[in-house]
Formats: C-alpha cells, sequence, structure tokens
C-alpha cells in the first residue's frame, strides 16, 4: 500500500512540538503516513526534519526581506523562505502540505496560490493572524470581521508604522477565495471567529480538532513527592503561572497578589520569565523555574492547588489541559478560548476579563475552600479523559489525512501575470533597491536581477499589495532570487569565509608565542 506523504511546514520543530506537527511524524502510523517537517531552525537531530535553508547567506536575506516589511507596514508578502521550500525534494514529493503558524515561518502569502495549485493542503490557525489586517490576536476590536479598516491598534503584536491593515485584511481574503483548502481549528472561541469573518466565507472544509495531550506525561509524580521536591510545606497553598511579558496576563497575576490578603503559607511557582512578580516576593514566597523540561515541569503541575492561566488572548491554551490532566483547577479570564476549554465555571475558574480585583477574590476564595479545589481538580481529570486525549487526536488527524488524500483535485499550473503598470512598476523600485542593498552594485547577481523600469519613481508611493500582479511580481523576483543564490552558490561561499575566519582566529589564540615573532619580524 502506498503511504500517504505528509510534509508539516512550521518555524521550529521541538518548541512547539505537541502542536506543530513534529510531534505526528511519530504517533501517528508509519505503515500509512510518511511524515516529515520541513522548519527554519532545526533543534532536534531527527533525520525526518528538514532545514528550509542551510546555509548564513539565506538567512540573511530572510532578515532584510524582514527589515524591508517592516518599512513598508507588512508582514509575510516578501519571502526567501517560500521558493526554498518549493525546491526541497521533500516539497515535491509530499501529497499534502500541511501548514502550522505559517506567519512564523515567514512565508510568502502570495505563495499559497502557487502551493494550493500544486499540492493539496491543509492550513492549521494556532491564532487568529489569518483572517485580521496584522495582528496575532485582536483582543476586543471586531474590525478583523468587515476589512480591518482604520486599525485602532497598530502597535498589538505584530506592530505596524502606517496603517496598511485594510490593504494586507483584503490581500489575505484574496488569496483564501481563490485556493481549495482545508482549514484546521482547535477550538469553539476560534470556530466562532471564523463564523463571523468573511476572508474565509468561501472555504468550504474547515475542521474542529481539539488538541490532545498524553494525560499520563505529567502525571508520574504525586503531590507530595512535589512538594518535597520544592521544599515546601504540606499545609501551604501552592500557585503554578507562567510568567511573560506578553499575553498570558502576568500583569494582572502581580496586581492581584498585590491586593491578596498576605498568608505566609502561600507559594507562586513560575516558569518562563522570571522575576517578573519580584514586587511581591517580600509578601509570599516566589519560585522562579525560568525554561523548564519535561521532569521539572511535572513537578510544578503536580505541587499545585490551583494553575493560573489569566491569559488576555488565547486560540486554545495546551498548558491549561495539561494542568487539568494532573487534577489541578484552571484560573482563566472571561475571554478567548479559555472558559469553554477549561469548563469554565463549572470546572475552571472564571475571572472578570482583564480584572486583578476580581482576580484577588478568586485566589483568595482557592486558599479558603480546599475541597472545593479537589472537587474541581477531579472534575478536570475526567474533562481531559473524555475530550483532549492523544489517542482521539491523532484518529482526528489521521482520517483528516486520509479524507484529503482521497479527495479529487483539479491541479491547475499557475501562471505569472504580471501588469506593466504604475503599482507593479513603482514596486520594481524597491525591489532593485533590496538586491543593491543585499549584494552591493558590483555582485553578478545585482546585475541579472535588477529590473529595467523606465516610468519615472514616485517618493512615498502607497502600494497596494491586494493587487495580484504585485503578488505575481514578487513571485518572480524571489523564484530567480533563490535560482542565483544557488547558480553562485553565494551560501557555500559564505560558510567557507567564516570557517577559514574561525580557523585563523583559533591559530591565533592558541600559538601566541608564534604570532609574536612573526609580528616582531615584520
Amino acid at each position: 500500500m502506498k503511504k500517504i506523504k505528509i510534509l508539516e511546514v512550521t518555524e521550529i520543530d521541538l518548541t512547539g512540538k505537541r502542536f506543530n506537527g513534529y510531534d505526528m511524524i511519530h504517533d501517528l502510523d508509519n505503515n500509512i503516513f510518511d511524515i516529515k517537517q520541513a522548519v527554519l531552525t532545526k533543534k532536534s537531530d531527527d533525520k525526518q526534519v528538514i532545514k528550509m535553508m542551510n546555509t548564513t547567506s539565506e538567512y540573511k536575506l530572510m532578515d532584510k526581506f524582514i527589515e524591508l516589511e517592516s518599512d513598508l507596514s507588512i508582514k509575510n508578502v516578501l519571502s526567501i523562505t517560500a521558493p526554498n521550500l518549493l525546491k526541497l525534494k521533500e516539497y515535491q514529493e509530499a501529497d499534502i502540505i500541511h501548514f502550522h503558524q505559517f506567519h512564523n515561518a515567514n512565508l510568502s502569502l502570495y505563495y499559497l496560490k502557487k502551493i494550493a495549485s500544486e499540492k493539496k493542503v491543509i492550513i492549521s490557525l494556532h491564532d487568529p493572524w489569518s483572517f485580521t489586517g496584522h495582528c496575532v490576536y485582536p483582543m476586543e476590536c471586531e474590525r478583523y470581521k468587515n476589512g480591518c479598516t482604520s486599525c485602532p491598534h497598530l502597535d498589538f503584536y505584530f506592530p505596524i508604522k502606517e496603517d496598511t491593515s485594510s490593504d494586507m485584511w483584503q490581500l489575505k481574503k484574496n488569496i483564501y477565495d481563490s485556493i481549495d483548502a482545508d482549514i484546521v481549528i482547535y477550538s469553539g472561541w476560534m470556530e466562532e471567529c471564523l463564523k463571523d469573518n468573511k476572508i474565509f466565507e468561501n472555504q468550504k472544509n474547515i475542521h474542529k480538532i481539539s488538541f490532545g495531550i498524553d494525560e499520563k506525561r505529567f502525571s508520574t509524580v504525586t503531590k507530595e513527592e512535589a512538594r518535597a521536591h520544592f521544599s515546601i510545606p504540606e499545609d501551604a497553598t501552592v500557585f503554578f503561572t507562567r510568567a511573560q511579558k506578553g499575553f498570558k496576563g502576568t500583569p494582572y497575576t502581580l496586581e492581584a497578589l498585590k491586593k491578596l490578603d498576605a498568608n505566609k503559607n502561600l507559594y507562586i511557582i513560575t516558569c518562563d520569565t522570571p522575576n517578573l512578580l519580584d514586587e511581591v516576593k517580600d509578601k509570599f514566597n516566589i519560585i522562579d523555574l525560568g525554561l523548564i523540561n519535561d521532569k521539572e515541569m511535572a513537578y510544578a503541575m503536580n505541587v499545585c492547588d490551583a494553575f493560573l492561566m489569566p491569559s488576555t488572548a488565547e486560540s486554545f491554551g495546551l498548558m491549561a489541559i495539561e494542568a487539568m490532566s494532573c487534577s489541578k483547577p484552571v484560573v482563566v479570564f472571561n475571554n478567548s478560548a479559555l472558559p469553554s476549554v477549561t469548563h469554565a465555571p463549572e470546572c475552571g475558574y472564571l475571572v472578570k476579563n482583564c480584572d486583578s480585583e476580581d482576580l484577588a477574590k478568586t485566589l483568595k476564595f482557592i486558599i479558603d475552600n480546599p475541597d472545593d479545589v479537589k472537587r474541581r481538580g477531579k472534575l478536570a481529570k475526567k474533562i481531559v479523559k473524555e475530550e483532549y486525549t492523544l489517542d482521539n487526536y491523532n484518529k482526528k488527524f489521521t482520517k483528516l489525512y486520509q479524507e484529503v488524500y482521497k479527495r479529487n483535485k483539479e491541479y491547475k499550473n499557475y501562471q505569472l501575470r504580471i501588469k506593466d503598470d504604475q503599482n507593479t512598476n513603482q514596486f520594481k523600485y524597491i525591489l532593485n533597491d533590496y538586491t543593491v542593498y543585499a549584494f552591493g552594485t558590483k555582485h553578478p547577481i545585482t546585475k541579472e536581477l535588477l529590473y529595467e523600469v523606465e516610468e519615472k519613481r514616485i517618493n512615498n508611493y502607497k502600494f497596494s499589495f491586494s493587487d495580484a500582479s504585485i503578488g505575481d511580481l514578487i513571485i518572480d523576483y524571489t523564484i530567480k532570487l533563490k535560482e542565483l543564490v544557488d547558480k553562485y552558490k553565494i551560501g557555500d561561499l559564505e560558510e567557507r569565509k567564516k570557517i577559514q575566519l574561525e580557523k585563523i582566529m583559533y591559530f591565533i589564540k592558541n600559538n601566541p608565542k608564534y604570532i609574536n615573532k612573526i609580528i616582531k619580524r615584520i
């Protein structure tokens, strides 16, 4: 039986491996599937994981594109990653291309049209970026539903200098209207977001698949063992939280702790970013673990009475169900996906959105009502076994991959159609500037890559990136760029220069007497 060949495409392999396709390489039946992963950054030694770029020079080109995109207030438009992906043998052999966190992999939206014309495509939406004008989470703003006009939050991640959000929203709509893809979402909240959004209104194949975890993964440690590990008394109340400056709500946790009645037997354990709760370290026992591995995570999950996750934005919240698998109720704000995922307020503790006063009251209630905490903890574990098992998750993806593979699809040869109009001609000047910036004026790549433009350049020209001709021009440019980089082997040359320089510096460092003799002779 022919195996179904799948290429998972994402930014990095091991970070987020539970949801970015890495675990599927080994978890799904290898008698049915041949799964590989293409990444920008490879941390594992897994042979099934392939880097999309392998030379320092290509990463420098990517960084220069990111700089240019920042100047133009756009994202995932210009990309050296995309043509590199198409050159991979694993891409060419794949039956299905499955994208995860498309924006983090520095791919180009325009290439989605080309890829969807060649392959069966699945796109996992791990956050709302794909249906907003620029931000990863729109928070309370609902303008993403109808075009992101006059964006009130240019500073939201990913921030932009000028308001191009409406044009980028239209670009995304144009792309998704033109492709036949399967869209995967992971929570009821994301499902509701898509119902109200016009970008995906023509996508017929949308699948809701809740994340699954190995419910025994962090249950290898008893509460007593965990308390002994951290030297925490049995009668103490312990909260565990992920501390971050981003969406995890740490500032609200800090404010709530400031308002909370002092309790000498209260411990707060944090992972990720240390020292964010230093303002209350004289009031409570703060244990900062920083970045931790699975073994330490097991101790942290089992030592606590409740897991604090007052995030200001979440499209699912994997750590929530990991805590629930250890019989820990989760404290969440009344926003995003977390209330439905944690079954708050029946199981999880539901707090008014971004309200540190209400959060403090909830923490006080947990401290004073241990029996209620245990009851909710038992319910949490029951919910995980019923809804969030790894086996159920893998079965759903097995079924999805098989359905997508069997579905008939008409493949069309993608034709570039670059109009000779003001919009494309003006953008040729931008691409020419990038070429000179990347290679200088005398490099042979510059001579071959520069566009001839007769029309006069207009300063401060406002481009319409939702124009399909601009997209085809960018695809044409980046494909030629990749071909010329390979032709002149600039990556190999740069790597050799780097290695030679490292050898010279090593020799100088370890042979000072010999170097001094040479200097004296000079």
